[in-house]
């Protein structure tokens, strides 16, 4: 931790343990206006005087870095991150109700008659918006992944993506109306068992967050990966799809939530930069 932010929290932890300088120095054996000068910003203490002044604070030197850089992290947004955080959950909003068109037309196509040319019709208009709205929606995680070194997260995303381009390509090739084949058959059980992987991955990544964004992180990645495991399975992957939706709109508001804290954060301090 770097001046004037290490003399702050010396004075915070000072006085939270109810200490006056003189107090201090009669503990860590350091002169009075060395102690002044650190509290006041005015000097670069050596590690080892840091380390001593917080050991008779009774805090650990490595755990006091570790909360300097979660500050950090979220007090250093740029203006243009957090455009891409809004627009992640306001493409999201969008993405979750063209899942549920897709869901009920595709209801609809596979309980009716209907021509080749009239499922094309809806399917490759319904891909194209579908990529239009998923990239903006993942950036978001992305963005997240990479500000808070979530590895795991990152990694998720690439492959959720993958998983989602395999998924169209399969939607391409079932009628999803007369007669399944042993084919279509197997391209579906396929496409749920991609789909449950990408889900679980996605879930992990997500759960990794709570140390970062709180509970609704930790809500929102126990519930994805549930839902992960039930599309694996296959037999259970209606209920994985009734609750799709639903956790599609849990996801827009953990990245809605986000964006607001940080956001505000920012405004408050007045720090955002360009």
């Amino acid at each position: 931790m770097k001046q004037p932010e290490l003399g702050k929290r010396i004075f915070e932890l000072r006085k939270g343990k109810g200490l006056t300088q003189e107090e201090l120095v009669e503990q860590c054996n350091i002169n009075v206006r060395t102690i002044q000068r650190i509290e006041a910003g005015e000097v670069n203490p050596r590690s080892y005087t840091v380390k001593i002044i917080l050991e008779a604070l009774g805090e650990d030197l490595n755990e006091i870095d570790v909360i300097s850089k979660k500050e950090s992290v979220e007090s250093n947004w740029t203006e243009g991150e957090l455009k891409t955080l809004n627009n992640s959950w306001i493409f999201g909003v969008f993405y979750a109700i063209l899942n549920l068109v897709g869901v009920l037309v595709l209801l609809y196509l596979a309980t009716s008659n209907v021509s080749k040319v009239d499922v094309l019709s809806f399917k490759i208009p319904y891909a194209i918006v579908f990529f239009i709205l998923i990239i903006p929606f993942l950036n978001g995680y992305k963005l997240l992944a990479q500000k808070f070194n979530n590895i795991l997260l990152l990694n998720a995303v690439y492959v959720y993506f993958v998983i989602s381009v395999l998924m169209t390509i399969i939607m391409f090739f079932t009628k999803s109306s007369g007669f399944i084949s042993a084919l279509e058959i197997v391209l579906s059980v396929t496409s749920m068992m991609i789909f449950g992987v990408g889900e679980l991955i996605m879930g992990l990544g997500i759960l990794k967050l709570k140390e970062n964004i709180g509970s609704i992180a930790q809500i929102t990645g126990i519930i994805k990966i549930v839902n992960g495991i039930l599309l694996v399975t296959v037999v259970l992957s209606p209920i994985a799809l009734f609750l799709m939706i639903g956790i599609l709109i849990l996801e827009v508001v953990l990245l809605h939530n986000t964006f607001k804290k940080f956001n505000s954060l920012i405004t408050h301090d007045g720090k955002a930069h360009s």
